[in-house]
């Protein structure tokens, strides 16, 4: 999600091609919306990705903590000149984390939270009771772009003149498989990074598109999850010193990460699997994230839900380096929104955007009562 981390298969009926290109994972069981929860298998090796899958909670966990693989794009290659050019990218990748570590020191958090949190109030009272209400545009749109303002050190006419081409590079990295979306991702890229000058680089250019754009994907998927299960909305609603547990919760059950990418650099075993050096891994997050060996009854949502665990934001030394700043943001802005009305109907289907490895409910059109 943010850069120190790029993470931003076809075995039986799991995943199917797209545009002619057999490397392009698509399991729709995978899919928020769908009524069947994700297939959990044993790791195998998928001829078509040319790369090994893990699905099962214990063993994303293990690919995650492994030190022999490391974060690689959707595209990549596995010759050797591909997994050494991979290792080099993975030390700068962990020289800027800990810069990145450094910079989000707990007293910073919560300055960002008071003014989001404000921010939030003000918004959320002025949302309409008496016509249906798009939160994605009315609500988590401005609200993202202006937590990557305070964020990154820009002023809202600068990010709203940016934001964009901010589009363009989310786009690209929920769907890198299409060429299309690949080259004006780049370009925007470009565009974007002279743009930002101050704080670690994590926290620039790639931190404006994480929590202007991406940010918008996780609040949607959440929101989505609650308006599924009203019961909980209404019980946030009377608990609302619940939302930091329920925030986890709803990482798990509706996180945005679908899949992400590893490279051997060197042989690794996993549940017995060997894993040679320069062979790719693709982690099933979604599928962890609902495997019913680490979270019982894994595919029903409950806010209250005890113990950590889920993957969404990566797990040892390769977890998202704004982890912390995620899970502000994502409090900062639900707990105002749940606190203020009492339930939310959704009002048509929602419409979904994004591609295999982000995916997310990008119009909810909702009747909100107090």
């Amino acid at each position: 999600m943010f850069n120190t981390e790029i993470e931003l298969p076809l075995q039986g009926n799991a995943a199917h091609a797209r545009r002619d290109e057999p490397c392009c994972p698509a399991w729709s069981s995978d899919h928020l919306e769908s009524s069947a929860g994700p297939e959990i298998e044993d790791p195998y090796f998928d001829g078509a990705l040319d790369a090994w899958v893990l699905s099962r909670h214990e063993d994303v966990l293990a690919a995650f903590r492994s030190p022999g693989l490391i974060p690689a794009g959707a595209n990549g290659g596995k010759h050797p000149e591909s997994a050494n050019r991979n290792e080099r990218l993975n030390h700068e990748r962990l020289r800027m984390r800990e810069e990145t570590l450094e910079a989000l020191s707990p007293a910073l958090l919560n300055s960002w939270r008071d003014r989001l949190t404000r921010e939030a109030q003000a918004l959320a009272a002025g949302l309409s009771l008496e016509s249906p209400v798009d939160l994605i545009a009315c609500y988590a749109r401005p609200l993202c772009l202006f937590c990557a303002s305070i964020v990154t050190g820009i002023d809202m006419n600068e990010a709203r003149r940016l934001q964009e081409q901010a589009k363009h590079v989310a786009a690209a990295a929920a769907d890198p498989y299409d060429p299309v979306l690949r080259a004006s991702g780049k370009s925007a890229s470009a565009s974007l990074e002279p743009c930002f000058h101050a704080g670690p680089e994590t926290l620039r250019d790639s931190g404006f598109v994480a929590l202007s754009q991406t940010m918008i994907g996780i609040l949607g998927n959440a929101w989505f999850a609650l308006l599924q299960h009203p019961s909980e909305w209404r019980r946030l609603h009377r608990q609302p010193a619940l939302t930091e547990q329920a925030v986890e919760e709803l990482l798990r059950y509706a996180g945005l990460v679908r899949v992400v990418f590893r490279l051997a650099t060197e042989d690794v075993s996993i549940d017995g699997r060997l894993i040679r050096k320069g062979e790719r891994v693709v982690l099933r997050i979604v599928a962890a994230n609902r495997d019913p060996e680490r979270f019982p009854d894994a595919n029903r949502l409950d806010i209250a839900r005890r113990g950590a665990g889920h993957l969404t934001l990566g797990a040892g030394p390769h977890s998202c380096v704004g982890a912390s700043l995620i899970r502000m943001s994502v409090v900062a802005v639900t707990q105002p929104l749940v606190e203020r009305f009492a339930t939310a109907r959704l009002c048509e289907v929602p419409a979904w955007h994004g591609g295999p490895v982000y995916r997310w409910a990008s119009v909810l059109n909702v009747r909100l009562t107090q």
